[in-house]
């Protein structure tokens, strides 16, 4: 039943919005004085800390990094608010919600605003309602919001705002967002103001790509002036605005082709709220990727050579193919596939047949990852030996069996240079090329960072969750096939415009291929962004039949409806006449208030002698690479610099036939060149001009496209949980009688009239003690008994206690290398969680001397129920320190330590004392198949351990066991207990099972219990 609306929507005439205006910009003003008195104010505690602490006190230091990260946080904010003051919002839609009863007018800027938190005066351009604004016409619509649904609204008014300073100039009702006519006010804009308004005027094929779940990977085709650039910006800020705990700046990458592209994207992103995204070119990317094989002092970088044949030899498919068949030769060579014997008695652990399985099952896997299953393979035949039922070896046998044979293929992880590899391997197939190893390019690059992941690669590091490639057509497909590789766990954005690219061989004329690199999962997307917002209609048609005169299919390309002066070609005798015509060009660009002009050249060799015959007429600037940011006035460059640039006018200085030849890479490269103008382009030439232009175009080109991809477009297109939040109602009422389901189980008790005391109460339970102790707060010791009940209850039939595990194997599921490293840290009023690749990890302290340890894979946010046991306990006083290296929470009597780059967990008693460690290289881990999770710890040699049977007087002795320690159904917690001063204990409802069999472990596996879940308290003093 659709509720009865209530709520009216603001005012709609001048008045009322100048209102507005004023009242939205009194809060933005007072945020600001807010925020800046708190900038201030950390300022003044920082100098403080300075002043009291030393820099090599620990404390002091602690203090220091937290204060100083809140500094960087506040700074940011200060930014943000001052941002919102200038122009505090753009849009506004006025929605009637049906299923809330409600009607809203909701405002729309750059970043929220608000006197109340709870009731924001204008609504951040990211959240999710916002792209009701950016995607639909009036009536009903719905949006999306991540990992919770649809929503659905009836949209009554969509109004544009046009701000400067403090006044309101003009404001525009239209249908969809940004008609053309308000379009083509804002792209009349110099390039300058253009930057500062595109998200207003954000179109709704652009939303689509920028709003698309950055889980899967997305390709997108884009034509000059479709905003690709724009589009990667606002989606990087997207990602981090509505999947902030999944995603951080931090492990964004920004890739491109040159530093001039890269400084000009990262320029614009603060003023998108992104801050501290890594970018880079290719080259340092996978110059990154070779970690310790790059030697600075040793190797240096070879910029691409168009007339080099090798480069477009390496960049292809078969180049990548060949080396990949090398490595898996040398694999094949470098480890030995004869079966392993004892020594003492000749028996095989492990067959021929076996490892070659291993090595051959997945052949292009890496070496790393077969060691490991090989090392695994051989200890499940090694503990068949040593614990089958017709051998018998003693303990010292066995130890020295296990230690000689743990990690016996260790010793063939590959410990030579990578440049060696690839020099054998270019000797057998460059062909008689000429290849510089030591001093590669791109794709040499590229090969050797496929080695390295491939061979050498003992330890992964996660360098990155999600990439974002601009350029992308720049780059050959071996370039990407080597970054999928190496970068198999990250997602990627990808843009680009196969029409533009300059680099012929070498680079991209179509996307099939990388298609099926990179979109190889079933919700991978490809999308085209056809519309053309840069160029004028006159620039755009000139631009196209360049395009038309080669002889590839192009992408269609639809300009917006904006005019402009014609484009004229001014033919010139020699080289002087050129320049002074350029020179004139220049004066009338001056008088138009032109901010940035380009002269563009055909090469780097042209635009310097361009530049030494201009600058002794005009103020121009020469500029190229590395000079890193493009700033306003008459530049002159050549065309590969100008790649995702675009300027208020453009002169390409000499289109003659000589310099373009009808060529399909030529068009291109001049295409390039055409599209960077957004107002005005002249085009100028010495003797004839180019055919590219001169020529009328052929029949049979003029419609000659691209198919449209219809697999990637339309058939699986993507969408997260669609219910409507009506569904997920009903999806929450069915939980809730699972909740009660469980509860008839594992309890609490449901309150009864028959459990009620005479005067109608519940009685109080005295609280059960969980280890005897004379202190009030329970208090217990490894050596103190746990005190026997009056009455000891018959351990319940179905207990799996002491029962050993189905099936004859106890080697946990086999895996590549976990990523349980520290991502982010989020410490609360009650407990500490921390984020990884891996999963979340709740750090929950319970007493003075205990503390919860809680894995997942995903944060539920779940209030999780203690052991009645220790239900009574009070959490006492804590604290939370952080620094590069840990994440450290102190009790009073019990430390707890997280390694930042493992993620491993260390407990220590209050004076320091080890208690207890996770293991480094796997502290965690979950098979998804069957919901079974592995808590790897690292026991003492000289520890004992004794497990709580079946009443509190029972204990039964932990060494070498491999045994189930939980109760089956009794309401009764898992409990071991060490000689070191410290117990575990595992809620009831939990199956768990404790090995301590150094062969297969040592671990605790929880089965059935969506979680690792466990209790440590400290006796230690």
């Amino acid at each position: 039943m659709v509720k009865e609306i209530s709520g009216q929507f603001y005012g709609t005439d001048r008045a009322d919005e100048e209102k507005k205006l004023q009242s939205i910009e009194k809060i933005a003003e007072e945020n600001v004085k807010k925020t800046r008195d708190s900038v201030q104010s950390l300022q003044q505690e920082l100098h403080e800390l300075q002043d009291v602490y030393d820099l090599d006190e620990k404390e002091g230091l602690a203090q220091w990094f937290n204060k100083d990260a809140r500094f960087a946080e506040v700074r940011q904010d200060l930014l943000r608010a001052e941002r919102a003051r200038k122009k505090p919002y753009f849009g506004r839609i006025d929605i009637a919600d049906e299923e809330n009863g409600k009607r809203e007018t909701l405002y729309i800027g750059k970043t929220a605003i608000w006197e109340d938190p709870a009731v924001p005066e204008v609504i951040d351009w990211r959240a999710p309602i916002s792209s009701v604004y950016y995607d639909h016409s009036l009536g009903k619509c719905k949006y999306r919001v991540p990992r919770q649904g649809k929503f659905s609204v009836d949209l009554k008014r969509k109004r544009t705002y046009v701000i400067d300073g403090h006044d309101l100039k003009d404001f525009y009702d239209s249908d969809v967002v940004a008609n053309d006519d308000l379009l083509t006010e804002y792209l009349s804009k110099s390039k300058r103001n253009v930057l500062s308004e595109i998200i207003a005027t954000i179109q709704q094929e652009q939303n689509e790509v920028i709003r698309k779940n950055p889980h899967h990977n997305v390709l997108v085709q884009g034509s000059a002036g479709s905003g690709k650039t724009t589009v990667a910006m606002h989606r990087i800020s997207y990602i981090l605005y509505n999947y902030d705990t999944e995603f951080k700046p931090e492990s964004f990458y920004i890739v491109g082709s040159n530093k001039v592209l890269l400084n000009y994207i990262t320029g614009v992103l603060p003023d998108l709220d992104v801050y501290g995204v890594s970018q880079m070119t290719m080259e340092e990317l996978f110059i990154k990727l070779l970690y310790e094989d790059w030697d600075k002092k040793k190797h240096k970088t070879r910029s691409l050579d168009k007339t080099d044949k090798s480069v477009g030899v390496k960049g292809k498919s078969e180049w990548f193919k060949a080396l990949s068949d090398h490595l898996y030769k040398l694999e094949k060579d470098h480890i030995p596939t004869d079966a392993i014997k004892l020594e003492k008695n000749g028996h095989t652990i492990m067959t021929e047949a076996a490892i070659k399985k291993i090595l051959t099952d997945e052949p292009d896997a890496q070496m790393m990852l077969k060691i490991e299953k090989l090392n695994a393979r051989l200890m499940t035949g090694l503990e068949d030996e040593l614990y089958g039922r017709f051998y018998s070896y003693n303990v010292e046998e066995q130890k020295k069996l296990t230690k000689q044979y743990k990690n016996y293929f260790n010793r063939y992880f590959w410990k030579g240079s990578v440049f060696d590899i690839y020099a054998d391997f270019v000797k057998e197939h460059a062909g008689g090329l000429s290849i510089d190893v030591l001093n590669p390019d791109l794709y040499d690059l590229a090969s050797l960072a496929f080695i390295y992941k491939r061979i050498k690669e003992t330890e992964i590091i996660q360098e990155a969750s999600h990439v974002v490639v601009d350029e992308a057509q720049d780059f050959g497909i071996a370039v990407f096939k080597s970054l999928k590789y190496c970068m198999s766990k990250c997602t990627f954005t990808i843009m680009g415009d196969v029409s533009q690219n300059i680099y012929f061989d070498c680079g991209l004329s179509d996307w099939e291929e990388l298609k099926e690199v990179m979109l190889s999962e079933k919700y991978d997307y490809f999308g085209l962004l056809r519309k053309s917002y840069r160029n004028t209609v006159e620039i755009s048609e000139f631009a196209t039949d360049i395009l038309r005169h080669g002889t590839f299919p192009i992408y269609p390309v639809e300009p917006i409806i904006r005019h402009g002066d014609k484009v004229k070609c001014t033919g010139c005798k020699n080289t002087s006449e050129l320049i002074n015509r350029i020179a004139s060009k220049l004066d009338e660009y001056k008088e138009r208030s032109y901010e940035t002009i380009a002269i563009i050249c055909k090469d780097s060799k042209e635009a310097k002698a361009a530049y030494k015959e201009l600058k002794k007429f005009k103020d121009v600037k020469y500029f190229e690479d590395t000079d890193g940011e493009f700033a306003s006035g008459v530049t002159v460059l050549p065309i590969e610099y100008s790649k995702g640039l675009e300027f208020d006018a453009v002169i390409i200085y000499d289109a003659s036939e000589d310099a373009y030849p009808k060529d399909d890479g030529y068009a291109k490269l001049l295409y390039v060149a055409a599209t960077r103008a957004l107002h005005d382009l002249s085009v100028f030439y010495s003797g004839e001009l180019t055919k590219l232009i001169k020529d009328p175009i052929p029949e049979d080109r003029k419609n000659y496209t691209f198919p449209e991809d219809t697999f990637h477009m339309t058939a699986h297109v993507f969408e997260e949980d669609e219910r409507t939040t009506a569904e997920l109602a009903k999806d929450l009422a069915k939980l809730g009688d699972n909740e009660l389901e469980l509860r008839k189980l594992y309890g609490p008790k449901r309150i009864t009239k028959e459990s009620l005391d005479k005067a109608g109460k519940i009685p109080k339970e005295k609280p059960r003690i969980f280890i005897a102790g004379k202190a009030t707060t329970p208090v217990y010791d490894h050596n103190v008994n746990i005190a026997k009940p009056k009455k000891v209850k018959e351990r319940d039939l179905s207990s799996e206690f002491n029962s050993s595990p189905e099936g004859t194997s106890l080697t946990p599921a086999g895996h590549g290398k976990i990523d349980n490293s520290v991502r982010w840290v989020d410490p609360g009023k009650k407990d500490v969680l921390i984020t990884g690749a891996y999963g979340a990890l709740r750090i929950i302290p319970v007493s003075v001397e205990s503390v919860r340890i809680i894995f997942e894979k995903t944060n539920s946010n779940r209030d999780f129920q203690l052991p009645e046991e220790i239900s009574g306990l009070q959490p006492g006083k804590w604290s939370f320190t952080q620094n590069r290296d840990s994440v450290e929470i102190a009790l009073e009597k019990l430390n707890v330590k997280v390694d930042r780059k493992t993620g491993a967990l260390s407990f220590f008693s209050k004076s320091g004392i080890p208690l207890l460690k996770e293991s480094d290289t796997t502290p965690r881990q979950q098979n998804a198949v069957n919901d079974t999770w592995w808590e790897y710890f690292e026991f003492s040699k000289k520890e004992s351990l004794k497990i709580r049977g079946a009443s509190d007087a029972d204990w039964i002795d932990g060494t070498n066991f491999a045994r189930f320690i939980s109760h089956g159904s009794e309401s009764r917690p898992a409990v071991i207990m060490s000689s070191k001063g410290y117990q575990l204990m595992v809620p009831a409802g939990i199956k768990t099972m404790l090995c301590t069999i150094n062969a297969y472990g040592p671990y605790l596996r929880f089965e059935n219990g969506n979680r690792i879940d466990f209790i440590i308290r400290s006796a230690a003093r």
